[in-house]
């Protein structure tokens, strides 16, 4: 095993910003390259007409990247509006901040980087320009000229076909602040007006392709319930964005209603549009195109929804019983029946007047990509002989049913709905995704911190996609899950092959496959929970578990809609779902849950929070008339209260209100009621002096900033309308953040009414008694999420002999010890295969032959442990004291005489980690070779690692 380069840098010390970043540079460096230039190009397979000269392959190129767009009409637009109103700073600085600084820029080269700097000296500069461009309804002509990137399509058998390329267009990034600011908009008129299909995903706030594939899921579930079968027409838009007709959409946009200045902007931004194509990274020359939509632009997606919203109505109204879904331009029609005859001839005029729609409207249909799937509980012979009797035939194209999986939304359906073929697909996937970052692990690869994040950002994220779909508790599903989390956990921490399971993934801060599963689930059901009423994919989970049955009355609600509630897990996805919130839910939900709102006004006041030296100063400082306090209060038992006290003119006494909560609600629900109460009481009062509320959680004074979905929303609603009721009056308003028991008597007072009212029984209100909120709901699932892994842990040390459970302590937190993380990997592997028991000392080495015996080869002691090599070794006399003068500064206690294994409780300690890490790095402790001996290696094979190769380009370089 090869040491570390000596560093004076102290082991453990965080990486800065640009070091993090280089294991983003490191991964793409892993990736397959391109197989060199562009070859010879042909238009289809068979044609004898080939590109072979740039200026052909340019040609070709653009002709089938950028097809001639419809455009049979002329484009007229409406009168201006006012839309340039609502260009406030806040809303260009949410478009401009809200885009990666990564991305690509235009032909200019001008990036996000950049524009972030020029906001920060001349922030006006760009809010008038973003301005004009809404009041002129005008898209300026040096913004609309795209690089156009050709790539490789993955996975293609024959790159002589233009079609396995594809065209990247890199657009003007200063033109895509105004297009989000646009798109956000147009996308909130929408949402408010419910100009959009209801079945429409993708390019919509809150709507996923999982919410898509879950929808169709519980259809065909509900089906299965009835006694019925289901099956799927499944079609893609052709061309999809390079195929709209400008005219049309700026008709439909008028039509909408939407603001003249936005449909003048639309109209502007599709026209006289150029682009620059770059082969094999020779630019082109600049020419026009005109081809619908450009790829890449922010405003694009929901200007594609708006476009194509008229098919699915048709759809549905032209074949009752159809159900319409689509992300983009993926749509999938599901039809339920009793027969198989029955269902398919609902597809087959389903697509038919989808056909006849986009002929009347200027969409095609690819017919290539045209499928059908057939769901079914039936299995083997029977199955076979069902999809065998199925037939589709669209416009003469007959349209097949695989008995294979399909393929929708990135996800894998069969028939059962089991999603096997899914969990295979994603777990191989993450494989190899997982292999190609174990390059990156090795000796001198990069630390523990920086692979964690890889592993968690590209592994995790391949192999989970669809879980919350398919998990049901499958123990092979487990364990192959949880064999890819034990590699990821060994190139993490650089441990051996035999180190146990529990600590390995403990070490590596890695959730063990079944808690993993379970959270991933519990957090879906949880954000469905979370959705508006309008949204398709809340109705997936039952209506007596979303809304309660306390208050239902009889035939209300369904009658077999509570099966979520009893012992068995349910079959149908949405009952599932409940089912597995439920368990882990010990507060009654038959008053169901807080509702989602449709968004109001952001808080109309002023919203403070000061440095806490600041912040107590000026709370000592505020005057009696006008001031309140609020607070929030949670006892042992689980009961919330609120609580606000306030002085009025010419009363020295104070006056306190409470409101208790029950045991649904948290300290964070109780804080925004507390600022609901204060500001109902201010609109009491008689005086018009500003009014001004303290209360010491930020939490809820971040939440108070806005009105969007999500826990607090109803309350934070109720606040800014009675801000703004006080405002409206000539009272400013201003909420700000104290410090908690700083020794202020008006935060104390609101926290001693908060905890009296926390010990009441709650105040009905309105239909929301029995409630339970979504910060409650977040807590249980966190608790559920940290007990079950705490439970697995228990369970995987149990399994060890009694000595090796007492060798093992965790430090606190189920997170990488931050210095270990830090550290560079061959001085973190040692660390943690020394913590572990499982390290390159004298048993293990006499065990695998490397060497003769188990003695210490410092000072020849007849065992070498971990033990004896940190405490007691004679030969490691001087770094040992260093590790001592180390625990003393960092407070963490030297071992004692008396104490038993004193080593493991500094290697649990995470403040003796960096005084461990010196210690390791001086003595070579763990090492097969002496760190000197490893400089003299290292000189002589001329090993250099990335920072002496970076270190000897800069003094090229200068």
């Amino acid at each position: 095993m090869a040491s570390e380069p000596i560093s004076d840098t102290p082991p453990g010390t965080p990486p800065t910003p640009d070091e993090a970043a280089r294991c983003w540079l490191a991964l793409k460096y892993t990736k397959p390259q391109d197989q060199g230039t562009t070859p010879t190009l042909y238009r289809a397979q068979g044609d004898t007409q080939a590109a072979t000269t740039f200026q052909e392959k340019e040609t070709l190129i653009r002709e089938a990247a950028f097809p001639q767009a419809p455009r049979d009409r002329p484009v007229q637009c409406p009168p201006l509006g006012n839309a340039h109103t609502e260009a406030t700073e806040s809303a260009v600085k949410q478009a401009l901040f809200s885009q990666a600084t990564q991305k690509a820029p235009g032909v200019d080269q001008l990036n996000f980087q950049a524009l972030r700097l020029l906001w920060k000296w001349d922030s006006q500069r760009i809010v008038t320009l973003a301005r004009q461009c809404l009041r002129l309804g005008f898209h300026p002509p040096s913004w609309k000229v795209a690089k156009g990137i050709l790539l490789r399509k993955p996975n293609k058998t024959n790159y002589s076909l233009v079609k396995a390329y594809r065209v990247i267009s890199l657009l003007n990034c200063l033109g895509k602040v105004v297009e989000k600011m646009v798109a956000t908009q147009i996308a909130e008129f929408c949402e408010q007006k419910q100009t959009l299909h209801n079945g429409q995903m993708g390019a919509r706030r809150h709507r996923s392709a999982p919410d898509a594939v879950g929808c169709l899921i519980e259809e065909v579930h509900q089906s299965w319930a009835a006694k019925q079968l289901a099956a799927t027409l499944f079609m893609d838009i052709k061309g999809a964005f390079d195929h709209v007709n400008a005219a049309l959409l700026v008709n439909r946009l008028e039509a909408m209603g939407l603001d003249g200045s936005l449909v003048n902007w639309v109209a502007s931004f599709l026209s006289d549009r150029q682009v620059q194509l770059v082969i094999d990274g020779h630019p082109g020359l600049i020419t026009p195109i005109s081809s619908g939509l450009p790829q890449g632009s922010p405003a694009s997606p929901i200007l594609f929804l708006i476009y194509i919203q008229g098919a699915f109505p048709a759809i549905e109204q032209a074949t009752p019983g159809i159900r319409a879904l689509s992300f983009a331009d993926d749509v999938g029609l599901i039809a339920r029946g009793n027969s198989v005859q029955g269902v398919c001839s609902q597809l087959q005029a389903a697509g038919e007047a989808a056909i006849a729609w986009g002929i009347e409207n200027g969409v095609q249909f690819d017919h290539e990509k045209t499928e059908a799937a057939l769901f079914s509980r039936q299995s083997g012979r029977r199955l076979r002989e069902q999809i065998e009797r199925a037939r589709i035939t669209i416009r003469g194209h007959p349209v097949s049913f695989s008995l294979e999986a399909t393929r929708w939304l990135g996800v894998l359906l069969d028939s059962g709905l089991t999603l096997k073929a899914h969990y295979q697909d994603r777990l191989q996937k993450a494989t190899r995704a997982e292999a190609r970052i174990r390059a990156l692990c090795k000796t001198q690869g990069l630390p523990p911190g920086l692979i964690w994040r890889l592993q968690k950002a590209v592994v995790h994220a391949i192999a989970l996609y669809g879980a919350e779909l398919w998990w049901r508790g499958q123990k092979d599903r487990e364990q192959g899950l949880q064999g890819l989390i034990n590699k990821q956990a060994r190139a993490i921490t650089g441990a051996f092959k035999t180190t146990p399971i529990g600590p390995l993934v403990r070490e590596a801060a890695l959730e063990p496959a079944s808690s993993l599963l379970d959270a991933r689930q519990r957090a879906y059901a949880a954000r469905l929970m979370g959705l508006p009423e309008t949204q398709p994919a809340r109705a997936i989970l039952p209506v007596t578990f979303r809304e309660g049955d306390c208050h239902a009355q009889p035939g209300e609600q369904p009658a077999d809609d509570r099966t979520w509630a009893e012992e068995r897990p349910p079959r149908p996805l949405g009952q599932y779902l409940a089912w597995k919130v439920n368990q882990t839910l010990a507060t009654d939900p038959s008053g169901g849950f807080e509702q989602a709102e449709p968004e109001g006004i952001d808080f109309p006041g002023i919203i403070r929070v000061p440095q806490a030296d600041q912040a107590r100063e000026e709370a000592h400082k505020m005057p009696p008339q006008g001031t309140f306090w609020s607070d929030g209060s949670r006892l042992e038992d689980g009961r919330v209260g609120a609580g606000i006290a306030w002085k009025t003119e010419g009363d020295s006494q104070w006056h306190i209100k409470g409101r208790p909560m029950g045991k649904g609600a948290e300290v964070f629900d109780a804080e925004l009621v507390g600022v609901v109460e204060a500001l109902q009481e201010a609109e009491k009062q008689a005086t018009r002096d500003p009014v001004t509320i303290l209360l010491d959680s930020q939490a809820a004074i971040a939440r108070l900033r806005h009105t969007r979905v999500g826990p607090g929303q109803v309350a934070a609603i109720e606040a800014a309308n009675l801000a703004q009721g006080l405002v409206s009056r000539g009272q400013a308003v201003t909420i700000q953040w104290v410090p908690a028991h700083c020794g202020v008597e008006g935060n104390e007072k609101a926290d001693q009414a908060a905890k009296a009212a926390a010990t009441r029984p709650p105040i009905p209100t309105g239909g929301t008694q029995g409630q339970l909120s979504l910060a409650h709901l977040r807590r249980t699932q966190t608790k559920a999420t940290r007990e079950a892994r705490e439970r697995w842990l228990r369970e995987a040390m149990a399994k060890r002999t009694p000595a090796a459970q007492r060798t093992y302590r965790p430090h606190r937190g189920w997170r990488l010890d931050p210095a270990a993380a830090g550290a560079p990997k061959a001085l973190a592997s040692r660390y943690y295969q020394l913590k572990m028991g499982h390290a390159a000392i004298g048993p293990y080495l006499q065990r695998v032959q490397a060497q003769e015996s188990a003695a210490c080869q410092g000072c020849g002691a007849p065992r070498e442990s971990v033990h004896h090599l940190l405490l007691e070794c004679r030969e490691r006399a001087g770094p040992r004291r260093t590790l001592f003068q180390g625990l003393r500064e960092a407070g963490a206690p030297r071992p004692a005489t008396r104490e038993i294994h004193p080593e493991v409780r500094l290697f649990g300690d995470p403040r003796a980690t960096p005084a461990i890490l010196r210690y390791l790095q001086d003595t070579g402790v763990g090492a097969r070779k002496t760190p000197r001996e490893a400089q003299v290696q290292a000189r002589a094979q001329d090993e250099w690692g990335w920072g002496a190769l970076e270190g000897a380009e800069q003094m090229e370089g200068d």
